[in-house]
């Protein structure tokens, strides 16, 4: 089997998903979930960093495209949040689209509050984790045999 990996971005304000990127599937756009994704050649830095869960590094970088620059400033300017998810999956399962069966590696959900740019790199930071789930890969589930039995008295 070979592994593939593939991250979605969703950009959000007051429960209203503004855009949608993801940078598995070459193309103009793929739907997943019901809905549709833009592809964006976006990478995320700092996700699973450590083993803590604080994740305080975690940065978007894009192309410096009109698209990028207009999401960054607006997410920068109106306080959004960025709902990061990372997916593990089976290329040859669906070629040229998302497959039904994926695994969850790890997911991120914070504030755009910085954001830089070069000439061709524009680049968005995200403040401290709202929901940090799985900040391993693969996640680490707590259980008796890592956390041991509770005392009963």
């Amino acid at each position: 089997m070979e592994l593939g990996i593939s991250q979605y971005l969703r950009f959000i304000r007051d429960g209203v998903t503004l855009a949608r990127w993801q940078n598995g599937y070459h193309g103009p756009t793929v739907t997943w979930q019901g809905a549709p994704w833009i592809w964006v050649p976006f990478t995320a830095g700092g996700m699973v960093a450590g083993v803590s869960g604080d994740e305080t590094g975690v940065t978007i970088s894009a192309p410096a495209t009109r698209q990028v620059r207009q999401a960054f400033e607006a997410a920068l300017a109106g306080g959004h949040l960025v709902e990061l998810t990372q997916y593990q999956f089976d290329p040859l399962a669906s070629p040229g689209a998302p497959p039904v069966v994926h695994v969850l590696q790890a997911q991120f959900i914070g504030q755009v509050v910085g954001a830089s740019a070069s000439l061709t790199t524009m680049t968005a930071q995200l403040g401290t984790a709202l929901d940090p789930v799985g900040s391993q890969v693969p996640p680490r589930a707590l259980t008796t045999e890592i956390m041991g039995v509770g005392c009963r008295l």
